[in-house]
């Protein structure tokens, strides 16, 4: 299954999204987003002057987990133009035998459990 198949995550575009920060919590594993919207998406607006896609931030939130399994940790920051920090793209997200594997600059992942929700913050 690949993620836009998903209906949370189908007018998003994570290949060009950026990966503010992870979180890791009992039961939570979190990923905060400067994510591409599609323009089927509910907020998409025309991008800005200069840009290619409509963004906003995101948490991108699997909920309910059984278990988070680190394959590889890097955490690879990156400095945008402005300044800001990023640690790059999610560049796989698969699911895999009753969850998902993710995998970008930051690392990979595996992550056992169904649940996904999507969080616009802005």
């Amino acid at each position: 299954m690949k993620y836009y198949e998903i209906p949370a995550l189908s007018n998003i575009y994570l290949e060009d999204s950026y990966v503010l920060s992870i979180h890791e919590h009992r039961a939570v594993f979190v990923f905060e987003l400067e994510a591409v919207l599609t323009e089927d998406n509910p907020n998409y607006e025309t991008p800005r002057v200069g840009e290619f896609y409509s963004y906003a931030r995101i948490s991108l939130r699997f909920i309910n987990v059984d278990s988070i399994e680190w394959i590889d940790r890097k955490f690879m920051a990156f400095t945008d133009a402005s300044g800001e920090l990023d640690y790059g793209n999610i560049d796989i997200f698969v699911g895999c035998g009753g969850g998902y594997e993710l995998a970008g600059d930051w690392g990979r992942v595996l992550i056992k459990g169904r649940a996904i929700e999507v969080i616009v913050e802005y």
